[in-house]
């Protein structure tokens, strides 16, 4: 016969793990855009646009004055709450000089935009802000749009 210490323990586990014993319905992945625009600057809404990238884990791009790299591309934690900052695909990204490979710059980013004013970040680096359009944690890709503040360049 189960005592009662050993149901209540059973019980407290189960209460305790929660979503985690539950089947959870997997997030629906983006599909990859069929087309970037590159390192191509564009104007759009008063937003100056320097680049429109696609990158899988460990790839990078660069341009003449700032480079960029896909360091680790994070599944969602299962039991997190699914619009939270641990329930959202994050993407590391590193940005760097191309002459040096210096870093400038690592941080890690959920869908959506962002400032880059971190303290973490080098001086001259140019990039004001960056809108992550979308993660796929199951293929490890990111496409992402990197922002200056004006088009000066």
């Amino acid at each position: 016969m189960i005592t009662f210490a050993a149901l209540l323990s059973v019980l407290c586990y189960g209460w305790m793990a929660g979503c985690c014993l539950l089947p959870q319905n997997p997030r629906a992945q983006p599909k990859r855009p069929e087309s970037v625009r590159g390192w191509k600057e564009a104007e759009f809404g008063g937003v100056h646009s320097v680049a429109e990238l696609v990158l899988n884990k460990g790839e990078s791009s660069h341009n003449s004055n700032v480079g960029i790299q896909v360091i680790d591309v994070i599944r969602p934690e299962r039991c997190a709450e699914p619009s939270s900052y641990l329930g959202s695909p994050r993407v590391v990204l590193r940005f760097y000089r191309p002459s040096d490979g210096l870093k400038l710059c690592e941080a890690t980013f959920i869908e959506g935009g962002s400032g880059l004013d971190s303290p973490t970040c080098d001086k001259e680096f140019e990039i004001a802000a960056i809108s992550i359009n979308a993660i796929n944690s199951d293929d490890g890709w990111v496409w992402f749009d990197l922002r200056t503040l004006s088009s000066a360049p």
